[in-house]
């Protein structure tokens, strides 16, 4: 049998390949007949985000649904969710780990073993880019970029030639417009690469956002890359070339993911979950996501529009998306990328992202992509950046949006109908970009299924 048992949860591991191709379609047929036979009233979905061991995921799921669990046996939800019986699908898709941070020992030892250690971790890392390589061509401009590498200490002209070659395993995605990548993919690879030398100070907390230089009072500060003495080892680790480069490339690693989040959701989680209605039209649907698998979940969302099938709720857990998603207008005309999720009221009840200031992850690659995109050298990521995330803004230039602090368990949500309710956990209640499966994010989540 499939199925597992996850402190009192059925459970099932629905697997999907890079292009949202279920690989298990006898586990979401096992799920079906257990829905079924169990008289299940709740499905639950959830999503991962940057994994590249399944373990992580299941870790993640596991205490994601113990906190829950302990939620749902408080007296305040024993009438709303005390008769449901539910079933929980965790989604597996082929994501990549993601390197939250630069510096500490990699970046202290001086010299040249230093040097060529940093060489070797970028070759590495390109070995490992060439894997996404979905043509023949794609991996031979991979191999060119690793050739590359012994002439980019001198050469303008082998950067850009090696950043180019890096790029084009972008080429042919569905772009978001907010996001950043066309301007990126407009500039010469010299100059993104020396944009990325100096230093990018990211507000942390406070009411400090727009100061750009970290100037505000009691604002903490996180060094993203380059360092200017401040911040022990990230001076010489982002002053080398091949520092720079495993920073671009990570940030590519990024844009990568993020497409293929976006093409599970959309064409192989949707199908799970109209397969699911098929066979059990009353059970309730809610979509559930970390990080790229909150672009993951609102992919799907987005795509369960046409035709419409509404799930009844939408979790975004510090969704690394951008802040202008559901927006209209990003300022400059330009739509967000699942505005139609908004606009066709896809979700029948609670839609709600998580936020904060703290987060590891989203703050500073929005702040990295701000950077190269723009020419602002004070870019920080926050919600006055174009290039904003979600996760750490909540939802800008959305007029459904709405914010409220992420309450402690037990403090009651009445979620408004319509709205992406944005929860700010920045007062040390979600901590960093991982700290979504405490019991004070899985009490709003609690709520959200209450409200339905």
């Amino acid at each position: 049998m499939a199925m597992e048992s996850i402190h009192g949860f059925d459970f099932f591991r629905l697997r999907f390949d890079a292009d949202g191709n279920l690989q298990t379609p006898d586990v979401l047929a096992e799920m079906e007949q257990r829905a079924e036979a169990a008289g299940a009233t709740d499905a639950i979905l959830i999503a991962h985000g940057f994994r590249n061991d399944e373990n992580d995921a299941t870790g993640l799921y596991s205490e994601f649904l113990g906190t829950l669990r302990q939620n749902l046996s408080r007296a305040e939800f024993q009438a709303s969710l005390g008769p449901r019986k539910y079933v929980v699908a965790g989604i597996y898709w082929p994501s990549k780990a993601f390197k939250e941070a630069f510096g500490g020992d990699e970046g202290s030892v001086q010299g040249l073993d230093d040097e060529l250690a940093q060489k070797q971790a970028v070759r590495a890392q390109l070995e490992d880019l060439k894997t996404d390589a979905r043509t023949p061509e794609q991996a031979a401009r991979i191999d060119q970029a690793i050739q590359l590498l012994d002439q980019v200490e001198e050469s303008p002209e082998a950067q850009d030639a090696l950043v180019d070659n890096v790029l084009s395993l972008l080429d042919g995605v569905e772009t978001d417009p907010t996001e950043g990548l066309e301007e990126i993919r407009s500039k010469e690879g010299s100059e993104l690469l020396d944009a990325l030398a100096a230093p990018i100070i990211l507000p942390t907390a406070g009411g400090g956002d727009g100061e750009g230089e970290g100037g505000a009072a009691g604002l903490d500060t996180v060094f993203v890359p380059g360092g200017d003495g401040q911040t022990q080892g990230l001076g010489s680790f982002f002053g080398s070339i091949f520092g720079r480069i495993g920073q671009f490339l990570n940030l590519t690693t990024w844009y990568v993911m993020k497409n293929r989040s976006g093409v599970v959701g959309a064409n192989g989680v949707a199908k799970a979950v109209r397969d699911l209605k098929a066979k059990r039209p009353g059970l309730k649907i809610h979509l559930v996501g970390h990080s790229l698998g909150g672009r993951l979940m609102a992919a799907c969302a987005k795509s369960l529009a046409n035709p419409k099938l509404q799930p009844d709720s939408l979790t975004l857990l510090e969704a690394a998306f951008s802040h202008y998603g559901f927006s209209p207008d990003n300022g400059k005309g330009t739509p967000g990328f699942f505005r139609a999720v908004m606009q066709e009221k896809v979700v029948r009840g609670p839609l709600v992202a998580t936020f904060s200031k703290l987060d590891t992850v989203v703050g500073p690659v929005y702040a990295v992509a701000s950077r190269l995109a723009g020419d602002n050298a004070k870019a920080i990521g926050d919600a006055n950046d174009p290039f904003g995330g979600i996760g750490r803004n909540g939802a800008q230039k959305t007029p459904e949006a709405a914010a409220e602090p992420l309450h402690t368990a037990g403090q009651a949500y009445t979620f408004a109908p319509g709205k992406v309710i944005g929860l700010d956990g920045s007062e040390n209640l979600i901590k960093d970009h991982g700290d979504v499966r405490n019991a004070n994010v899985t009490y709003a989540f609690a709520s959200v299924m209450a409200q339905t």
